[in-house]
């Protein structure tokens, strides 16, 4: 019988990141095959390239510690309609459900969530999101990271990997740079806890 795999939809965040870490890591989920997804999200926020430029060093310095995971990914442009856009959770959910309905031994679905991240608004896309993923599998959904604060999670990366993150909603693009907008919500709470 073939390994189970746990599948991680991996966005490029903290939060995401401390997901693939913890799961590559942690004891309880060492029986598993991990398999790492990243969508790029192609929309008003304009971030998939700043996240592009992080998923790919992360992974890349995941290999040269050593770690095994299969890597894929996938691309959506969702135009904005009445000034609003296809969430995250609905487009990776989408995304896990299809993977999982064609590599059946997926048995569960990793999102990176934190201590910081249950509030009703974020309940409200959970259900929706979980109808979607449940409209192709029957694979749990897990939440390694959920108990722990954002400054927990960047304390227990590696140093080769705690600035390899791009969480800011809104960067702001130069010819030269790209820098975080320091207002959206996940600027805020990293400046809070004391992450730059």
């Amino acid at each position: 019988m073939e390994q189970q795999r746990i599948l991680v939809m991996y966005s490029g965040g903290l939060d995401s990141l401390g997901t693939v870490y913890k799961l590559l890591t942690d004891a309880e989920y060492k029986d598993y095959k991990v398999h790492i997804h990243h969508v790029h999200n192609k929309n008003i926020e304009n971030r998939a390239r700043a996240e592009a430029i992080v998923v790919k060093a992360a992974i890349k310095e995941l290999n040269n510690l050593g770690f095994k995971f299969d890597y894929s990914e996938s691309e959506i442009g969702v135009p904005s309609y009445n000034g609003k856009f296809m969430w995250d959770t609905d487009s990776m959910n989408f995304f896990a459900g299809y993977i999982c309905s064609v590599v059946p031994n997926i048995t569960k679905v990793a999102m990176g969530m934190n201590a910081n991240d249950d509030n009703q608004r974020l309940s409200e896309r959970r259900v929706r999101a979980n109808a979607i993923l449940a409209a192709f599998t029957t694979a749990e959904k897990i939440y390694p990271v959920l108990n722990l604060t954002k400054k927990q999670i960047h304390d227990m990366l590696p140093v080769s990997l705690k600035n390899v993150f791009w969480s800011c909603r809104t960067p702001k693009y130069t010819e030269t740079s790209i820098e975080p907008c320091k207002n959206c919500k996940p600027c805020v709470q990293l400046r809070e806890q004391g992450i730059r």
